[in-house]
């Protein structure tokens, strides 16, 4: 038993730092500022997590939100590119993680993302993404279904949730 115990601790601690948990989703994750930083958030559930910090290390910003308490916009069905962004807010500060698919297959970097950092309405950092890096559920981001699964409704119109 304390052999198994010890290969556990082992295999857990030689996991990324910031990797999704088991049984959940990607929704954007990159590398940003050549490497040295990583961006990682995931849906489980009803549950969004945010991780940015040193590549390799533990997070220095984990956050975690009911997938109401986050803020969508998704994709509105027009444009040269796909795209959505979503929003998680702590304490007056807001982080916009975004993601762009350009729908030309011979765009020289077809996927895009990077995260905004706003706070009192102004932006603090706008970190873009390593190219190569963004890994993606792709259209449609599963936060969307997530959303309405948690009874809410998108209006076009209005361009939030209900």
């Amino acid at each position: 038993m304390r052999l198994f115990t010890l290969s556990l601790l082992f295999v857990v601690s030689a996991m990324p730092a910031m990797a999704c948990p088991a049984g959940s989703e990607v929704l954007v994750s990159c590398s940003l500022q050549g490497g040295s930083k990583e961006l990682t958030t995931c849906l489980q559930g009803e549950q969004v997590s945010y991780a940015f910090g040193r590549s390799g290390a533990e997070p220095d910003l984990a956050l975690q939100r009911n997938v109401r308490d986050v803020n969508m916009v998704p994709w509105p069905g027009i444009g040269r590119s796909i795209w959505e962004t979503f929003t998680l807010e702590n304490a007056g500060t807001f982080y916009t993680v975004y993601y762009n698919q350009e729908k030309d297959p011979d765009a020289v970097q077809p996927l895009s993302g990077g995260v905004i950092v706003e706070q009192g309405g102004r932006e603090l950092a706008h970190l873009h993404c390593d190219s190569g890096s963004v890994k993606s559920s792709g259209y449609g981001l599963p936060l969307f279904e997530a959303k309405q699964r948690a009874g809410q409704v998108y209006s076009l119109e209005a361009e939030s949730w209900q």
